[in-house]
This record gives structure tokens, C-alpha cells and sequence, in this order.
């Protein structure tokens, strides 16, 4: 699962180091602490190859949703029934994003008193999270572009803290998984693994981050020593 993630890097970043154009985007500023329903970046391509950069809503709403609401429960997709789920498969053959992030929030313990922690990469400045989205339009005709993360088993590494982790794409992976001609979907599945266990690192933070309305620089400090 992946609940909360950061995004601190400025929009002259994002461009450099997506090769992308940002296009019909608001100044979101440094995020340190994204949920649900938040509008963010994602990075997507056209038929032309051109990356581009646009903002949108934190939870799929699928083509058959009737409400908002329904996106709550869509934040994250199983990489292991992406292309079977009737809520993400014309998503995932059809309508794919990258979503960047500095790095993310999972937690550790018993319900009641869990321990967040803080993953970020150890060789690159950003995640790249393989994504699905769709545009979304309501009863009243409003259209929303919405996403969702797709997550996989953890890594080695990460199992200490949970059994699952956002699908982080390599570099040399994104013109597969963007390219909007690509429908193999057999293909794609085999994107969706585990990061490897030397590219991310985490350490504890202070549990002010379970408050969504805590959103500073302070929430990534090390706490305990660490």
C-alpha cells in the first residue's frame, strides 16, 4: 500500500529530469506530505513521444463511478489483478502515467501505535511510480483526471516495515510503460516488480505525519538518533 508520499522538487526539475513539458499545471510547491484527493503532477506522453506534465486528482475514479467518493478507495492498484479488475483495466491498457516523488510515508507496528517511517532512493533524486489514470466525468458533465499507484510485493528491504511497496520504474523502463501505442499488456505486467533493495533507504520520522493538515520540511527529520 502507499497512503502518503512527498514531492519536493521544484517544476524546473520535474522537466529536467522527466525530458517533459509541463503543461496546464498550478504551482503545487513543495508536498511533504500528499494524500488522498491532493492534485499532483503526473507524467504522461503523446502519440508524437512528446513527455508532458499535468495535475491530477489522487484516487481513479473509474469510467462506471457514479460519485467522488468512489476514489478513495482506489488510491493504489494491485500489480497482480491490474489488467484483470473491471475498476483498473482499461485503465492499465490504455491510460498510463508515471507519478515522480521524493519519496514516501509507510508504518511500521500495532494498529493504535504505528511507527511511520520515510523510504526515499539511494541513486536517483526522485521516484518514478508507475501509475494509472483516467478522466473521469460526472453526472453534470465535470471532467477529473484522476490516478492511481500500482504496488507490488516489497523488496527485501522494505519487508522489514510492510509487504508491499509502491512499482518504481527505472529510467530505461518509461518509454515502454508510456508509450500510448503499447497495449501489450503481457508485456507490461512484467514491469510491475519489486525496486531493487540497494536503490531506496528509510529512517524513522515523528508520527506529527499521520495528521494530513502537517505539511513542512520538519515531517522528513530523523527522530530517535536516527
Amino acid at each position: 500500500m502507499c497512503g502518503r508520499y512527498t514531492l519536493i522538487e521544484s517544476d524546473e526539475d520535474l522537466e529536467a529530469w522527466f525530458e517533459a513539458v509541463i503543461k496546464e499545471i498550478e504551482e503545487v510547491g513543495p508536498n511533504y506530505n500528499v494524500a488522498p484527493t491532493h492534485n499532483m503532477p503526473v507524467v504522461g506522453q503523446n502519440r508524437e513521444g512528446q513527455r508532458t506534465i499535468q495535475q491530477f486528482r489522487w484516487g481513479l475514479l473509474p469510467f462506471w463511478a457514479k460519485e467522488k467518493k468512489v476514489g478513495y478507495s482506489m488510491i493504489n492498484a494491485r500489480a497482480e489483478s491490474v489488467d484483470t479488475k473491471k475498476s483498473f483495466k482499461r485503465s492499465f491498457e490504455r491510460y498510463r502515467c508515471l507519478i515522480p516523488a521524493s519519496g514516501f510515508y509507510e508504518w511500521k507496528g500495532q494498529k493504535g501505535n504505528k511507527t511511520p517511517y520515510y523510504i526515499h532512493p539511494t541513486h536517483e533524486p526522485m521516484f518514478a511510480f508507475a501509475g494509472i489514470y483516467n478522466v473521469w466525468e460526472s453526472p453534470e458533465g465535470e471532467k477529473i483526471p484522476t490516478y492511481s499507484i500500482i504496488t507490488t510485493d516489497a523488496n527485501e528491504k522494505m519487508s522489514d516495515l510492510h509487504d508491499r511497496m509502491p512499482v518504481m520504474l527505472l529510467k530505461e523502463e518509461w518509454d515502454e510503460w508510456l508509450n500510448p501505442e503499447n497495449h501489450n499488456t503481457k508485456a507490461l505486467k512484467q514491469l510491475l516488480t519489486p525496486f531493487p533493495d540497494d536503490a531506496i533507504d528509510f529512517y524513522q520520522v515523528d508520527k506529527a505525519v499521520n495528521n494530513v493538515r502537517n505539511n513542512s520540511e520538519e515531517l522528513l527529520e530523523k527522530v530517535n538518533g536516527e
